[in-house]
């Protein structure tokens, strides 16, 4: 239900969760999926380097977790005397240096993915916009519905037929087109004559 209206006494006891994709989250689920299939490697580095920066901070966590567990568990009379506790310590210090080291690289990478990325943020914008635009259809005739699964799988067939080019530009001016007709198609075939 787009707009589901309850008594009062029932929307006093409930929450409403919309669960709707956005235009904007659509965007970026759709760039990475074309950049998946376009650039597999590409993504597959993000993928990578977003999972080493969620392992840096886990063992951020934990380092700081065993040291404060090993100055809580300390003795305070003789902490300076602990060559355990110092040890802890300096490898805490160092392990935090070369995780901070990193993490700068990484966002180095980052940019420079992201930035090869945008080339293809026109297609996902595309594809984004049209299927907004497929399920406002459902305002002139309810029997109008296209489901996002749908949508997907003629949005991928697009792509798949599309000519490749040498100069990514073209390639996305390209893919651009061959989504626009192929979606046009698609939902041509399934109107109503009065409404075409």
């Amino acid at each position: 239900m787009t707009n589901p209206h309850y008594k009062p006494e029932v929307a006093a006891m409930c929450t409403i969760i919309n669960f709707i994709v956005t235009e904007g989250g659509l965007e970026d689920q759709l760039l990475a999926d074309v950049v998946r299939m376009e650039k597999p490697d590409l993504e597959q580095t993000k993928d990578e380097l977003v999972k080493q920066q969620n392992e840096y901070l886990i063992t951020l966590a934990k380092l700081e977790a065993d040291l404060l567990q090993n100055l809580a568990d300390a003795d305070p009379s003789t902490i300076l005397e602990n060559f355990t506790l110092i040890e802890g310590l300096e490898l805490t210090k160092k392990t935090s240096t070369t995780i901070k080291e990193q993490q700068a690289i990484a966002k180095v990478t980052e940019a420079n993915i992201n930035e090869s990325r945008e080339i293809y943020r026109r297609v996902a914008a595309e594809g984004a916009m049209l299927y907004f635009l497929i399920i406002k259809l459902g305002i002139v005739a309810h029997m109008y519905q296209y489901s996002l699964e749908s949508f997907s799988v003629f949005f991928f067939r697009a792509m798949e037929k599309c000519d490749s080019f040498e100069d990514d530009n073209e390639r996305v001016k390209a893919l651009v087109q061959m989504i626009r007709m192929t979606i046009f198609t698609w939902v041509s075939r399934g109107l109503f004559e009065c409404h075409k």
